[in-house]
């Protein structure tokens, strides 16, 4: 059996249906783990029929507005992002990092909590921000690194 296909049968042991789980291998590289933690988080809501009805982010080249920056979701709309949010490279969050993150409950609203990272919970770098656990045990995505 290949890596691929040990991956994929894996993903479908923990009860994630088949296209999901191929399509969540794909997009994270063949990282069973982190395709594992989008099946069971941004993916929950996912069917092959949300890529028909996504509008993908210009390629950076091809981007002319500072608004673009914030990249697009199902249906066109831009994304929420909370005032001063800025992609935060995965590689600077190391344990005892101090940032602002929002938390999932907080999605949409502007709303962030400062805190201290305890654990970086994303393998990579994510277009809606890397996620970490802080030291009080909080979860969400990184807005910023305090300074």
């Amino acid at each position: 059996m290949t890596a691929d296909a040990a991956g994929l049968q894996s993903l479908i042991s923990l009860g994630i249906p088949r296209p999901r789980a191929a399509f969540a291998l794909k997009e994270y590289g063949g990282d069973v783990e982190a395709a594992a933690d989008w099946c069971f988080t941004e993916g929950a809501e996912w069917t092959p029929q949300s890529l028909l009805n996504t509008t993908p982010m210009p390629a950076p080249a091809a981007r002319r507005s500072p608004s673009l920056d914030r990249g697009f979701r199902a249906g066109g709309r831009t994304s929420d992002h909370p005032p001063g949010w800025r992609a935060v490279p995965h590689r600077l969050l190391t344990p005892g990092t101090p940032v602002s993150i929002t938390l999932k409950q907080d999605q949409g609203t502007g709303r962030t909590v400062e805190g201290t990272v305890s654990e970086r919970l994303t393998k990579g770098d994510h277009p809606r921000g890397v996620k970490v656990r802080l030291e009080d045990g909080r979860v969400g995505r990184v807005v910023s690194i305090l300074r």
